[in-house]
């Protein structure tokens, strides 16, 4: 019970950062932001990509929502929580890109990047996912 708990509280957090991720780009759409028509830091910028990056995107969730029904993710929270947040960051992203046409950044660091919620949650769940991959094993024998 104690499991279900926690998993339960993982999704919960998920949610929250997608809802706020919404709402700040919301907000932002009414203040300074940029149209990010590429991937990451702009790659491949240009709105003929679009539909593109939708389908690939989809593709990624799709394989994701694999990878959380397998009971060995459940068995360690951080793995699963990387994944979740990995998830919620793509689902943000990919709302913008069907609901505008582009990704909503406005989160600047001045001349290195610009960037959003969504993309904080992609790099966090990616971190914690490698972290596991590299690291976790060796942990875990010790």
């Amino acid at each position: 019970m104690k499991n279900k708990k926690i998993t339960l509280f993982l999704v919960l957090i998920a949610l929250i950062i997608l809802v706020l991720d919404r709402l700040s780009k919301v907000a932002a759409l009414q203040g300074a932001h940029e149209k990010n028509y590429g991937l990451l830091f702009g790659l491949f910028a240009s709105a003929e990509f679009r539909w593109l990056f939708v389908a690939v995107i989809i593709w990624v969730l799709c394989f994701f929502i694999y990878v959380l029904l397998l009971e060995e993710v459940h068995k360690n929270k951080l793995l699963l929580l990387g994944l979740l947040l990995m998830m919620t960051g793509l689902l943000g992203n990919l709302l913008d890109r069907i609901l505008y046409g582009f990704v909503v950044d406005f989160i600047s660091l001045g001349n290195l990047t610009t960037f959003n919620l969504s993309d904080v949650s992609i790099t966090a769940g990616s971190l914690i996912v490698l972290g596991y991959i590299f690291l976790g094993k060796k942990i875990a024998k010790k």
